[in-house]
Order: C-alpha cells, then structure tokens, then sequence
C-alpha cells in the first residue's frame, strides 16, 4: 500500500498560513495521511491557534508536532501524546512511531547539549538519546533494513558537503550526533527544518558495514518556515510504500544522480555515539574511555565525583558476603572455589536460583582481577550445563548500583520462555524510562564501562547481552521485577526478595538439595574445595 505524507518546516505560530494551504492541496490533489511538522510549532504570537482550539476554524489533516527546541516556547506544550489543539497531537521529543499503513518514522529534535556546550531545560538531548532511538528502531525488525522517515532539528554533520550546489549552513545546526545516528538508521527520507532557504540534496547511498552489502539510499530534504516572505518551499508531498513491504531489489535500486555516503565512515563502527571504536582481528569490540560519555560538560557536585562512583572502603569483616566475614551466613554456601563461591540468596526466585560471588571484597566484574573473571566464567558455564539437564535455560544478571560486594544472580527460566526474554527486558525499561542496550556479540562489560561506574548487566539464553547505566532511581528488584513476570516464571509476589524469604530449615534444605544435583557439574569438588 502506498501513503502520502505531508511535511512542513517551522510553522512560527503561522497556523492560518500553514492549515489553509493544506487544505487547499487536500481538496486538489486528494487525501493524505498526516501531516509532520519537523521544525517549531509555536512561535512569539500563537493567537491564531484560538480559532482551532475553540472548533471555529479545523485543522484539515490529522497533524503531528515535535520539540521543542526553543526554550520560550516549553510551556505551550501539553504533555506527550495528547492534542495541542482538536487534531494536533504532541509526539514527544524522540522516539519511533508506526502509521497506522505501517510506515516508520522516527524523530530526536531538539539541540544536542554536548555540542552546543550548555544544557536548556527540556529542548536539548543526550548522546544515550540517540542510542535510545537507534535501539528502539532495531527492535522493530527482526532484519534491519532502515527506517522511512527521520526528523530531526538539527543537520548531520557532512551533509552540507554537496558538489552540485551551494549549501550555507550554520554551522550550530550541524551535529555529528545526528550524523552518528543517521548512518546508523538508514532513513529513506531525512527532513529538517531551515531557517530560510529550501534545500534538497541528491540521494545519496547508505554505507553497510561490509563493503560488498549493498543499503537503501536517502533522501534529504530541509523546508524553509511556513509563509516565508522569499516564497523558498516550506511543504513537501511524498508517496511512501512502507519500507517492510518492500521488495529489495526496489529498496536497493539505484538513481542516476546518488552520491556515496557524506558521512565519516568511522560513525558506522561506533557502537555509541561520540565513542570511537576500534575492532580487533577477532572481531571483539574496544571502546574508547577518554571520549566524553553522558555526563560531560555538566558541572561536577560540591564534594567530588559522584558518591556512586566513588565509594567509601567496605570493611571485610561487616561485609555480609565476605567469605572471611563473621557476619556471612555460611549455611547458604553451596561450594567454593578458589576465587570465587556459590551460594543461595535470600528469597531466592526458584529453588535453583543461585549467587555467584568473590571470596574476597570486590565491588564489580569490571574491578575484578582476572583470575576472579576466569572463575566466574567457569562457574557460569557449569550452572548453564546443569540448568540444561533439568530442562531449562539460565539468565545471569549483576547490578552495580547500590551495592557493596559484587554478586552475580543465575537464574533458570523454562525454555519455551527463552524468545521473549528480551522483550520484556525492553518493555519494563521502557517503563521505567531506562535506556537499555543490546551489547554487540563477544562484548565484555570491562569494554563499555568505566571501572566502578553503576550499571545493569544482564546474559540472556538467545546469548545477548544488555547493559545500561544505572541512575539515581533506577529500580534495585529491575532483574528479579522482569524474571518474576508472567511471560517468564510466573510469580510476581517474588519480585522484591524480602517478600519470599524462606526459614532457616527451608534454606538448609536447598541448598542440599542443590549441592547434590549440582555435583556432577562442580568443577570445585576436583579440588576437594566444597564448603559443608
């Protein structure tokens, strides 16, 4: 099926301007779907919006508005979602929308705080925005081809470098985020706003991360602001086949007048935005630590770092999971190894959710020696051969926020479970607005963190990997709210540990119970370390 759309550039509150044109093309040229407003909605005067908000005058087609991204115009917004007027609905500032004809479009506007060097309340985004998208669009195929339509505020650094006509733009609009975000996208229309001249450059094709793959080609398209006074276009009619039902051979297909990709090709090997990446012969991923991550440019607190971040010295001896410790309650230990032992946790998910921890004080996987790593690995493999003899999958999680002593939670979950996994790992981000981020295959967490720096972790049996950083309300039960759900293992009254905790004999008897079955897979007993 094939849809029109409608784009305009900033309307500046010239709402007569911008709805009787369309309404005029509406009754010449035949119905659209929608129209998308890609640059400001509002202007200094939005008296003309009276009429529409008062149903004296109608907006003709159904329209969606973005931003903001001019601070003196925040407060016209309604929240997210809802209609700014009788046929006006607000989208937010980013995020992935699928038509009702299936087209995608997806959308960050807004300056980026990173490049323009200060942060204005509600109108600016973050590096994690653009991952936040790029992730979101990736999850709504299972085979990524690109998307239909992007919209974004500011220019993608390069695309102003056209050898067939002049291009002057300031050079505030451009972004190298969005150009980092467009190439990982692949949009097939890129509309922006301009701030007075139109401007349409050649197709250009999309650059794939091998060389011999071929990738749809985009359109970029800028619109001058509605009603402008030198008559440059401001609105623009596209016939849309949703990229999904599309055929490759018509997605692929090349025009006279395309251009290689303006973009730095290096964006397409960064994993995250504003980090370079480089790849070794093995195929495994090195993030560069000294690039500015999320948190750059805002001002540090009266104190120091980050108290997350820089933690006071833990005692062994009142450490509750110090092997060493008098306080460690040495009935839920099941073996020890060298570096590392496995235990029962307190109101443990299943009968065979276990812990895997260091004997020693060690706060994360990613300040952990590399003797403790290579345990934990062989503690994971182990409980993976075992959970699979009892027919059933295993979930490894660590979260290092708000916790002391590294502990490393397994859980086995059915195996008619394993294809929505991550799924509900997404949807309950979603809900409680975390970003999350499938790791690229061999990833190891020491490669996308700093050193003490909070994060979730998850394993999952599909073999991704999920990571994201933890911030000042993420939610402590996040790993144990998603496993505890109905897709999963059902028993959400066991979500929050302190609700299903077990009495001493209880314990006692699982971890007998698990001692014995785990025995054929306890590569601790060779070295006669088990722990009675």
């Amino acid at each position: 099926m094939v849809t029109v759309r409608l784009f305009c550039g900033d309307v500046n509150g010239n709402f007569n301007s911008l709805f009787s044109r369309v309404e005029t093309i509406v009754k010449k040229s035949g119905p659209f779907d929608v129209l998308l407003c890609v640059g400001n909605f509002f202007g200094d005067d939005n008296s003309q919006l009276d009429a529409y908000r008062m149903r004296t005058r109608k907006v003709p087609v159904t329209t969606y508005v973005f931003g903001p991204s001019n601070p003196n115009h925040v407060k016209y917004y309604v929240e997210e979602g809802l209609e700014i007027v009788p046929n006006v609905i607000y989208m937010g500032r980013r995020g992935i929308f699928t038509t009702s004809t299936d087209v995608k479009i997806a959308y960050l506007t807004g300056l980026s705080r990173r490049e323009l060097g200060k942060e204005i309340p509600s109108c600016t985004f973050e590096p994690s925005d653009c991952s936040a998208v790029r992730d979101a669009c990736y999850r709504a195929q299972s085979e990524y081809r690109g998307v239909d339509v992007l919209i974004t505020t500011l220019w993608p650094m390069g695309i102003q470098q056209d050898e067939c006509q002049k291009v002057n733009v300031e050079e505030e609009r451009l972004s190298n985020l969005i150009a980092w975000l467009s190439i990982h996208l692949k949009p097939r229309y890129h509309l922006v706003p301009s701030p007075d001249k139109h401007f349409e450059r050649q197709p250009y094709r999309n650059q794939g991360i091998h060389q011999d793959y071929r990738e749809c080609a985009t359109r970029f398209i800028a619109l001058a602001p509605v009603g402008n006074k030198a008559k440059e276009k401001w609105i623009y009619a596209c016939s849309l086949q949703p990229i999904t039902k599309m055929r490759m051979t018509d997605l692929l297909q090349g025009t006279v007048d395309e251009t290689e990709c303006p973009f730095n090709p290096e964006l397409l090997k960064q994993h995250q935005p504003g980090k370079v990446v480089q790849i070794s012969g093995n195929g495994q991923f090195f993030f560069n630590m000294d690039a500015g991550d999320d948190d750059s440019g805002k001002r540090k607190r009266k104190g120091g770092d980050n108290p997350e971040r820089k933690r006071r010295e833990i005692d062994p001896d009142s450490c509750w999971f110090c092997l060493s410790s008098p306080t460690v309650e040495k009935h839920l230990v099941i073996c020890v190894g060298r570096h590392c032992y496995l235990a029962l946790p307190k109101g443990p998910l299943t009968p065979y959710h276990v812990l895997i921890l260091p004997i020693a004080h060690h706060q994360s996987i990613t300040k952990s020696p590399d003797e403790v790593i290579k345990e934990i690995k062989m503690f994971k493999e182990a409980l993976k051969k075992f959970y699979t003899s009892i027919g059933k999958s295993s979930v490894f999680f660590e979260r290092n926020f708000k916790t002391s002593h590294m502990q490393i939670q397994c859980v086995p979950v059915p195996k008619e479970s394993e294809s929505q996994i991550l799924e509900v790992f997404q949807d309950e981000a979603g809900i409680n607005r975390i970003e999350l981020e499938v790791l690229p295959p061999y990833t190891e967490i020491a490669q996308v963190t700093l050193p003490g720096a909070p994060y979730f972790h998850a394993e999952l049996p599909s073999g991704d990997q999920i990571y994201a950083k933890t911030k000042q309300h993420f939610p402590l039960q996040f790993g144990r709210d998603v496993l505890s759900s109905p897709p999963i293992l059902n028993c959400e009254d066991k979500a929050d540990w302190r609700q299903c905790l077990l009495s001493r004999e209880e314990e006692d008897s699982h971890v007998a119970a698990f001692r014995s079955q785990f025995r054929p897979y306890d590569f601790t007993a060779d070295d006669d370390s088990d722990s009675d």
